[in-house]
């Protein structure tokens, strides 16, 4: 007799499970330390609701996954998926930080503590801020952003 289907055999457009559902398991899976099967339904999270609120979060957790396996590579470009697709939102300024981390991780310190003096910049009073600032003086770098860039709106 023929396999029974497995979980992914719906049609390709259509998500198998409500958006809050797809979210909610794999934040349990990363909290339980599942990284792989976290990593895929925040990808399958992605594809079918990645216009939602909660894109961003599942975006920066796929990062934080990957940096977590030093995936390094992989971490950078989620967390720049992170500040392109979602530029304004509640993890913009944690995924700067952990660009500049993942980058530092990767011995591009030079690129690590630019990420970090944007984030300053950026957001001055953020937590992340202050972290970023911890960052560069343990490189023993100063930890004065440059001038902000001419903001577009």
């Amino acid at each position: 007799p023929p396999p029974p289907p497995s979980e992914g055999s719906a049609a390709a457009g259509t998500p198998q499970i409500p958006a809050e559902t797809l979210y909610t398991n794999a934040m349990r899976d990363k909290s339980s330390g599942r990284m792989e099967l976290a990593a895929q339904q925040f990808q399958e999270y992605l594809k079918f609701y990645g216009d939602t609120e909660l894109a961003p979060n599942a975006q920066f957790y796929l990062g934080e996954i990957h940096y977590a396996q030093a995936d390094f590579e992989n971490a950078l470009r989620e967390f720049d998926l992170v500040l392109e697709k979602y530029p304004e939102n509640n993890k913009t300024a944690d995924a700067w930080y952990m660009k500049g981390q993942t980058l530092v991780k990767m011995g591009r310190r030079t690129d690590g503590a630019k990420e970090y003096r944007a984030l300053i910049s950026r957001f001055p009073n953020s937590d992340v801020a202050g972290k970023a600032r911890s960052a560069l003086r343990s490189m023993g770098l100063s930890a004065t952003p440059a001038a902000p860039k001419r903001r577009t709106r």
